[in-house]
Parts: C-alpha cells; sequence; structure tokens
C-alpha cells in the first residue's frame, strides 16, 4: 500500500503589468445605445447665453478604462493586469449643457478584471489542516503581489504510513476525527524503524503542531529521513522548508534540488514552485522557456490557479507569444474546478470570441454564474450585459441591481453608471441627487469621466447647488488625465471668467491642449481667437 502524497506550499509571488488603454480587449459590435435620450434639465437655461465659449463638449470619444490596479513592480512583467473584454453603451447622458444638448458615453466595462495576481502565480496549501506553515523566501523578493485564495483540501490520513493493515486502519480513522495524539502514537514506532511514510506524517505533526510541540528544527529532521528514502511528499516539503529557512539554514539552491525530485514524481506543487523559481532565477538559472514548460506540466496537472495563470499570459503575450487558443484552453480547463474566476474569464472570452467562436448566450451564463457565486468582478459585466441585452433580454430593472453591487463593492465604473442610471431614471425614479452622489464616489477614485460630469452638474445646478469653482477644480481634474472635452471646459470657463479671472491667454493653452487630443471645439476656440486677435 503506498502514501497517497499530502503537500503544502508557501507563498511565492511574481510582478505583473499593467496595460495601457489601448490594449484592452472589447466587445465587437456593441454600439447600439441602450440609453434613451431624456429631455434636456431646464436647469441649464438659467445660464445659456452666458458665455462667448459655451460649455458644451462634443461627445466624449470612447476610450479604454481607468486602470485602478496597483502600480506595477520595477521588474520584468511576467503578467498581465486589468483586462476589459466588455464594452457599455455608447451613448449616455445627454443633457443641456450652456445651452445645449450633448451626450457622454458610458465608459467600457470591466470584462476580465479580478484578484489572482493579475495572471501571477498565487497561493495554495495542501491537506495539513489548511495551514499555511511554509512561506518560501522567494516573497520577500517581490515588490507587489496578489494571490488567489488558498486551494482548500480536506485532509486525508496518508495511506501506507504503516506496514500492519490494522494499524494502518487506526491510523486512518484518528486522521478523520483529527486525533493528532493517536496519529503520532501509531506512526511513530514505525518512523523509527525507518519507514518513510511513517517518517513524513511526523514531519506534518511536527510542523504544524499537532498533537505534540510545533518544532520546524523537527519536521525537517523527520522530512530529511523520508526524502532520502525518495518519499515524494517529504521532498517538496524539505525544499519549501530550505527556500523559506524554516527549520534549517536558508538554500534557494537545496529547495531547487528536492522540489526537482518531488516534481519527477508528479507532485504537482514542486511543478510550479520550479515554474517560479525559473522565471525568477532564484536557485537556478533564469530560464522562461524552463519556467513555462512547469507552469504547463502543473497546469496538466489540475492547479487551477496556474490554469488561469496561463490563460491570462496566452491571452496577453506576457513572457510567451500570445495565443488566443492556448488562452481559452486553459481557461476552460480552469472552470472545470468550479472556479467563479475562471466561470468569469471564460465567460468573457465566449462574449469576445475570443479563442473560440463567439457566444453570447453562453457568455452570459457563464458570467451570471460566476456573480451569483459572488465574484464581483462579475457584477459589473452582468450588470452590462442585462443592460444591452447581450446574450439575454434587456432588463434595465436587473442591470440596477448588479450595478449596485458591482458599486458597492467599489467600482468606480459601476459608480459612474449607477450616476447616468440615476440622471435618467433607467429603471429608476430619477434623482439628480443620487446621480451626484455616485458620480462624486467614482470622480474621488480618480474616474476621468465622472470627474467631467461633476464639473457638468456643478455649472448647471443639477443635484448639488451651482459652483462654477467647483466645477473647474473637476474640470481639471479630469482635464489632467488628457479628456478632450475636459480641457475644452477648463477653456472655456477660463475664458469667460467662471470660477477664475478671466485670462485668454490661459485658456488658449487649453484650447490647444483639446485641440492636439482631437477636441473639434478646442479646434474651433483657437480659430476664434484667432480671428479676434487679428482684428
Amino acid at each position: 500500500m503506498s502514501l497517497k502524497p499530502v503537500y503544502i506550499f508557501g507563498l511565492i509571488t511574481l510582478a505583473y503589468s499593467s496595460l495601457s488603454s489601448a490594449e484592452t480587449f472589447v466587445f465587437k459590435n456593441v454600439d447600439k445605445t441602450t440609453i434613451q435620450k431624456p429631455a434636456a434639465p431646464s436647469s441649464s437655461s438659467t445660464h445659456k447665453d452666458a458665455f462667448s465659449f459655451d460649455l458644451a463638449p462634443e461627445p466624449v470619444k470612447r476610450r479604454g478604462q481607468q486602470n485602478t490596479r496597483r502600480s506595477t513592480p520595477n521588474r520584468q512583467p511576467v503578467a498581465t493586469a486589468k483586462r476589459n473584454l466588455v464594452r457599455a453603451p455608447a451613448q449616455g447622458n445627454q443633457h443641456s449643457h450652456a445651452g445645449r444638448v450633448h451626450s457622454h458615453p458610458l465608459p467600457p466595462l470591466k470584462g476580465v478584471q479580478h484578484k489572482h495576481g493579475n495572471g501571477a502565480i498565487g497561493q495554495g496549501v495542501g491537506n495539513i489542516a489548511n495551514k499555511r506553515s511554509i512561506n518560501p523566501a522567494i516573497a520577500k523578493t517581490q515588490q507587489k503581489s496578489s494571490s488567489l485564495q488558498p486551494r482548500t483540501r480536506t485532509t486525508q490520513p496518508p495511506r501506507g504510513a504503516v506496514t500492519n493493515n490494522n494499524d494502518n486502519k487506526a491510523l486512518q480513522q484518528a486522521y478523520k476525527r483529527k486525533d493528532y495524539a493517536a496519529v503520532y502514537k501509531i506512526a511513530s514506532p514505525y518512523a523509527k524503524k525507518g519507514d518513510p511514510a511513517a517518517q513524513y506524517v511526523l514531519g506534518q505533526l511536527y510542523l504544524l503542531g499537532q498533537g505534540l510541540p510545533k518544532s520546524e528544527q523537527q519536521a525537517f529532521k523527520w522530512f530529511s529521513k523520508a526524502a532520502a528514502k525518495k518519499h515524494p511528499g517529504a521532498q517538496f516539503l524539505l525544499g519549501s522548508l530550505y527556500a523559506s529557512g524554516k527549520g534549517t539554514k536558508k538554500s534557494m539552491s537545496q529547495a531547487a534540488k528536492y522540489y526537482k525530485l518531488a516534481a519527477k514524481s508528479g507532485i504537482p506543487d514542486a511543478l510550479r514552485s520550479l515554474g517560479i523559481m525559473y522565471e525568477s532565477g532564484q536557485g537556478v538559472t533564469k530560464s522562461m522557456s524552463s519556467a513555462m514548460r512547469y507552469y504547463e506540466q502543473a497546469a496538466n496537472k489540475g492547479m487551477t490557479d496556474v490554469q488561469l495563470m496561463l490563460g491570462e499570459r496566452y491571452l496577453k503575450g506576457i513572457g510567451v507569444k500570445k495565443n488566443p487558443s492556448k488562452a481559452f484552453k486553459y481557461i476552460k480547463l480552469a472552470s472545470r474546478s468550479g472556479s467563479p474566476t475562471a466561470s468569469h474569464l471564460l465567460g468573457v472570452l465566449y462574449a469576445n470570441g475570443i479563442g473560440t467562436k463567439k457566444d453570447s448566450a453562453k457568455a452570459f451564463s457563464l458570467i451570471k454564474k460566476a456573480a451569483k457565486r459572488k465574484n464581483p468582478d462579475a457584477y459589473y459585466d452582468l450588470a452590462s450585459m442585462y443592460s444591452q441585452g447581450i446574450g439575454t433580454k434587456k432588463n434595465q430593472k436587473t442591470a440596477l441591481k448588479w450595478f449596485k453591487k458591482s458599486a458597492n463593492k467599489g467600482n468606480p465604473l459601476a459608480q459612474h453608471n449607477l450616476g447616468l442610471t440615476y440622471l435618467q431614471g433607467l429603471g429608476v425614479t430619477k434623482s439628480p441627487e443620487k446621480a451626484f452622489k455616485w458620480f462624486n464616489k467614482a470622480a474621488k477614485k480618480g474616474f476621468p469621466l465622472s470627474q467631467y460630469f461633476l464639473g457638468d452638474l456643478y455649472v448647471d445646478g443639477i443635484g448639488i447647488a451651482k459652483s462654477h469653482s467647483k466645477a473647474l477644480k473637476w474640470y481639471k481634474k479630469a482635464a489632467a488625465q488628457n479628456l478632450p472635452a475636459a480641457q475644452y471646459s477648463v477653456g472655456a470657463m477660463i475664458a469667460n471668467g467662471y470660477g477664475s479671472k478671466a485670462d485668454m491667454k490661459e485658456a488658449k493653452k487649453w484650447f490647444k491642449k483639446a485641440a492636439k487630443n482631437g477636441s473639434q471645439k478646442g479646434k474651433a476656440a483657437l480659430e476664434v481667437l484667432k480671428k479676434q486677435e487679428s482684428k
């Protein structure tokens, strides 16, 4: 009777690379609007003839999503940041501003945004009561990281830990009832006689302090004995102790040695650990090709987080050549585990036809499944699919429900959309005050469209008391993020002396910025100034 390997591994993290908006994926052919044109707010008429340069900007050009992830460590990028694969409706809030009716588009949907390290390897545990007692030192060399929740496996009693069938059965039963004192009593005599499975059991008991005082030194001793007799689980844990410097002196080369021995026996965590070490060049010569070979072996052994990581890398071409088919393959494999994150990702691939044939119905089903399993990254996409009728019938009321869930999780895109929803009364009673509330939340998180909208609301006095100084403040914040409509509005405010002293020279600077970024109104304003100057 052979021992079924029981193993744990510690947190080993990788850096990631954030992407520019130009690199985001988007839904194809989703430009149909679901936002109806309401009558222009009457409050805007109070200043319709007030400006020589009106403040009605042209509709904002479709832009990629604002990146809200953490900054990228200053290292070689190995994985992706946010993946924005779904877009919201093309047309948003239409209102009268400075006497003109105009519209703003909704921002893009978030798509494949989730928190499992942006393609970086996460953290997992084996059958040791879900405790993380190994923390390899590789983690210390990484500047920023994020990890999946650990994969939890119920504690399984080792098989073949003793040669006597009755004792082996008793050991199994002791593990099942978590009677670790009994486990020690049964396994100890066999371990002292040189049984590697029993030695491995004692190593685990000492490592976690189960049934006896915790001792990493004793754990190292027993794992060493079992590893010397080619016990794969012990080889992996011994490598982890060397990597973390627990129970022994830290040695990444020794860690690599024992990980390789365990990997030969097919221990998935050892394969993953070797992938990370070869990618970072710790304890081994750095080699991305070797890293990917080990990662793929781990993924083929069923490691969900590695499957997800590989899917993301092949999707974006990080460390490997882009390969949508492989991306789809690994994300689909990960989805078989029931992972909500994988379901969401797979849904986004189906939604966009990436690596597979486009299938909106499958996309909706998978994203809905992920959302119902409380994956916050799926909330926004599900809301947008209901809003636009993608893979399902349009349902603004249900869309609102999921937008709220996403907004309450702090997603600025959802907060912005809620602002539009309340401003226009889509599935709810119109409420300029609530619209202002949600725009304000998103604006404070740095979302440029919401900052721009706040400027509009302050100018028009919609949902908040009119204030040109506050309007100018928010226009400037949005303009600082190169939103051309906001740059034009800053110029118009300054040209007319609203929120600041009139200063045509300063206004001209802003018009030039807007024009450079494609604003037709910025170009027109410059022409007006040119004619005035020539007189």
